[in-house]
């Protein structure tokens, strides 16, 4: 019973829970809903910061291209 549950959660998680992410368009401020692991992603190759009101901030403007690998 405890793997069917885990099981679940696994798969809410990865296909299903998103997470709102402030971002900019042209200038202006925009909010988006990414997924977890679209969030995880651009995480890794720092493509996603927190702000100073610990909100997720995107660090590239929506239409520019993603980082594609981290900057250290």
């Amino acid at each position: 019973m405890l793997i069917l549950l885990g099981g679940f959660l696994f798969f809410y998680g990865v296909f299903f829970h998103s997470t709102t992410v402030s971002a900019r368009q042209n200038g202006e401020p925009v909010v988006l809903a990414k997924s977890e692991s679209a969030l995880m992603k651009d995480a890794s190759v720092s493509g996603v910061k927190r702000d100073e009101t610990g909100k997720i901030k995107q660090t590239y403007e929506i239409g520019e291209k993603a980082p594609e690998a981290c900057s250290t």
